[in-house]
């Protein structure tokens, strides 16, 4: 069992409450969302806005059970019963003043959008990595050198959590070997980037306290103990991940430090001549929202940046996105990286490799054991979409075009001049432009 609960098993009406603290429980698991819809249901056939969360003798379930139970239906992708508990949990008489409305909007919303994102799939495949990469437990964290050949990830143990490395030998895997004492990790430290060369690993140690990012160098032929990057990175609040542009020269990590967007920013600090981490820079309301954005990569080329964040268009939960570096400069608008890679439940650490149309993430196969497996990703088409041709404008007069949904005044497309492209803010959304044909 998960937990014990003491019930009185002769009283039926304690049965809500029972099930309520299961389904809640399971909530709190990553995978086992699904495993929570019975036990909800159960729950909110008796509710009560009066709920004493710390009474032994409550024996209703909480209002917000309507809620949760909403919040595993989407979570489990069954959107059409997401939104009708949603509604039913706003239109309840206990409803006004007790519950913020934009809670509820803002998930009814992701289930409207993750329609969207689900009628316009991506033709991607996911080939699972095989024994001795993936065990029985959860595999997550894999990062890799600029050849491929060499991986790093997380094996979680019975007793800690191994930080293993294994090496692309004659096209096969070789048995993980454990850093934990080379780098000094007690099992609290997590990969979070390799560099090009697979010379410098890039962690975030977790503690009670606070997050913080720390490198190890390899050298001949151990890796040196972890040391904590500078203050420039590493504050009193929480950082944590940290990744490398290929060429060693900027960092990208993510920080909820203050005079940021809110929430989780992601970040980005220049390598200084003497090769240690200058002044934090924010990477702006193009990347960062209000709510919170993880696990920054960049691709090889240096011109676009996978990220995951729970505040663009998205289907829910955080999404894995990718913006591109214009002329170097400014960043663009980030498009949702599509269904079925994106789900709707929280989808993290998506590490790309050469272009980022291949990669390596770790999912969960809800049909499967309901532990996370490192898999690797080929996207072998994306839509292109609103594209136009770039040869030449088709439009005689320059003007300027937004199309803004007015119930959440939010921009959902809008016309660039300089590259000629409708450029919409997400890939449920496409442009046809045709030419009048001539009598």
């Amino acid at each position: 069992p998960l937990f014990k609960y003491r019930i009185n098993p002769g009283s039926k009406n304690s049965i809500w409450i029972f099930k309520y603290k299961v389904g809640n429980t399971l909530m709190q698991i990553p995978g086992q969302e699904q495993l929570a819809i019975p036990y909800l249901e159960k729950a909110i056939e008796k509710t009560t806005i009066k709920y004493k969360k710390r009474s032994f003798r409550e024996k209703n379930a909480p209002h917000r059970a309507y809620y949760d139970l909403g919040d595993a239906y989407r979570m489990n992708n069954e959107l059409q019963n997401a939104l009708t508990i949603y509604q039913a949990f706003t239109e309840s008489d206990e409803f006004e003043g007790n519950y913020n409305l934009n809670m509820v909007e803002d998930k009814i919303k992701a289930c409207e959008r993750a329609n969207i994102i689900q009628d316009v799939p991506i033709n991607a495949s996911f080939s699972l990595l095989g024994s001795p990469v993936n065990t029985p437990v959860n595999n997550s964290n894999a990062v890799l050198s600029g050849d491929g050949n060499t991986m790093i990830f997380i094996t979680e143990l019975a007793f800690y959590d191994a930080i293993h490395l294994s090496r692309l030998i004659d096209g096969e895997w070789s048995e993980p070997e454990v850093l934990n004492p080379q780098v000094g990790s007690d099992g609290d430290l997590y990969p979070t980037a390799l560099s090009f060369d697979g010379k410098e690993l890039y962690m975030v140690k977790r503690t009670d306290e606070n997050y913080d990012i720390y490198v190890s160098e390899l050298g001949d032929p151990f890796w040196s103990k972890a040391r904590m990057l500078n203050e420039n990175i590493n504050t009193r609040t929480h950082e944590t991940h940290a990744s490398v542009s290929a060429d060693g020269s900027t960092l990208y990590f993510s920080s909820d430090r203050r005079g940021g967007q809110g929430g989780l920013d992601i970040y980005l600090s220049e390598r200084q001549v003497n090769g240690d981490w200058g002044p934090a820079q924010n990477l702006g309301p193009m990347i960062n929202t209000s709510l919170d954005e993880e696990t920054p990569f960049l691709t090889d080329n240096g011109k676009r940046l996978y990220f995951s964040s729970q505040g663009h268009f998205n289907m829910g939960g955080f999404d894995i996105f990718y913006a591109e570096l214009d002329n170097g400069a400014e960043w663009s608008d980030p498009i949702n990286a599509g269904f079925p890679l994106n789900t709707t439940s929280d989808d993290l650490f998506y590490y790309p490799i050469g272009s980022g149309n291949q990669g390596y993430y770790a999912r969960i196969d809800r049909e499967g054991p309901l532990t996370f497996d490192i898999y690797r990703i080929d996207i072998r088409d994306r839509r292109s979409i609103g594209t136009l041709s770039r040869r030449a404008s088709r439009f005689e007069r320059d003007f300027h075009l937004e199309l803004v949904d007015p119930a959440s005044d939010t921009l959902i497309l809008y016309y660039n001049r300089d590259k000629d492209l409708f450029v919409p803010s997400d890939p449920g959304i496409q442009v046809i432009i045709r030419e009048k044909k001539k009598d």
